[in-house]
């Protein structure tokens, strides 16, 4: 008997493809932001791509999506 899997794992990493489709915004809204520091998180750089922290991104955008000095700022005080 195998046992059928119900909950779809999500992965702990997004590469760009899947941050702007969370966002709901286009490639190009997305390096703009990311150009500014509108978009706060920064990528990790693993075989040279760039991915973030699923969680990372989810949370900055629960916090309303501050500015990038902002963000660390607000992380080195969680620490």
């Amino acid at each position: 008997m195998t046992a059928e899997v119900t909950d779809k794992i999500e992965p702990a990493l997004w590469g760009i493809p899947q941050v702007i489709q969370y966002l709901n915004i286009c490639r190009a809204e997305f390096y703009r932001w990311d150009a500014s520091g509108k978009f706060a998180p920064l990528p990790l750089g693993l075989c040279r791509k760039r991915l973030y922290l699923r969680s990372e991104v989810e949370d900055w955008l629960s916090k309303k999506c501050p500015h990038r000095k902002i963000w660390q700022a607000m992380k080195e005080n969680q620490i």
